[in-house]
């Protein structure tokens, strides 16, 4: 009896742990001489676009015991691709936990840099932490937005969450477009106006010249007049002076 007892026990036991025990989270651990370091987000999955922690648990391996202030003599960054930014971590409530705020805007791996040394090791090197996820994997019922951002994402094949196009640069995008429609109507107007106003210019010179070629069909009449004129009168005192 005894023993059926302590096997229900057990069972019982190993029951409540697996209920009730918090999950693993995905975080990475690199040891260092003395000095055990892992490292991972608060939030997990991370989400992109989404506010989230970096968090850093710093430990001795001799003891076990938390290292306070351990970040004091360590340059900490985030790299992303080609990209990198200082981080500033804090100490959290539990000794040993340092956190630091971050706001991750493309999916994929993230990688913090620590340079420097804690408790006289020297700490050189990158930790890869879990990878940032798309929030369309998780969003329900999907927007018109999210299924233009699936849809952006998902068409390239190998691409992935890496190729996804924000929304913003896409309103930025229509906002560019607008304006520049804006401008092409602006010019073809002032173009219909310039070619207005070039007609209006080739209608005063074909009238100015149908004033000219008037002006010397009447300047030749009335010198011919003029030379009849004298014709005459030369004809005039000729026939006088014979009388």
């Amino acid at each position: 009896m005894e023993k059926i007892a302590l096997f229900f026990a057990a069972v019982l036991l190993l029951s409540f742990l697996a209920f009730n025990m918090p999950a693993v989270l995905a975080h990475e651990e690199v040891v260092i001489g003395d000095i055990r370091i892992v490292a991972g987000w608060v939030n997990e999955p991370p989400l992109v676009n989404q506010l989230n922690d970096v968090l850093l648990i710093i430990t001795q391996v001799s003891n076990g015991q938390p290292v306070n202030n351990a970040l004091a003599q360590v340059d900490a960054t985030v790299q992303k691709g080609t990209d990198t930014r200082p981080l500033e971590f804090l100490p959290a409530e539990e000794a040993g936990t340092y956190t630091a705020t971050i706001l991750p805007t493309q999916t994929g791996q993230y990688t913090i840099v620590l340079r420097g040394t804690i408790s006289g090791q020297t700490i050189d090197g990158p930790i890869d932490i879990e990878d940032v996820e798309d929030t369309a994997r998780f969003a329900f019922p999907l927007s018109s937005s999210s299924t233009t951002t699936t849809t952006s994402s998902g068409g390239g094949g190998s691409g992935g969450g890496d190729n996804q196009i924000p929304q913003g640069f896409i309103d930025q995008l229509q906002m560019v477009i607008t304006d520049l429609t804006t401008q092409i109507e602006q010019a073809s107007i002032s173009a219909q106006e310039a070619n207005n106003s070039t007609q209006s210019v080739a209608e005063s010179i074909e009238e100015l010249k149908i004033s000219v070629d008037r002006a010397y069909l009447f300047s030749l009449i009335g010198l011919g007049v003029g030379t009849a004129g004298i014709a005459i009168g030369v004809v005039a005192l000729s026939r006088r002076e014979k009388i």
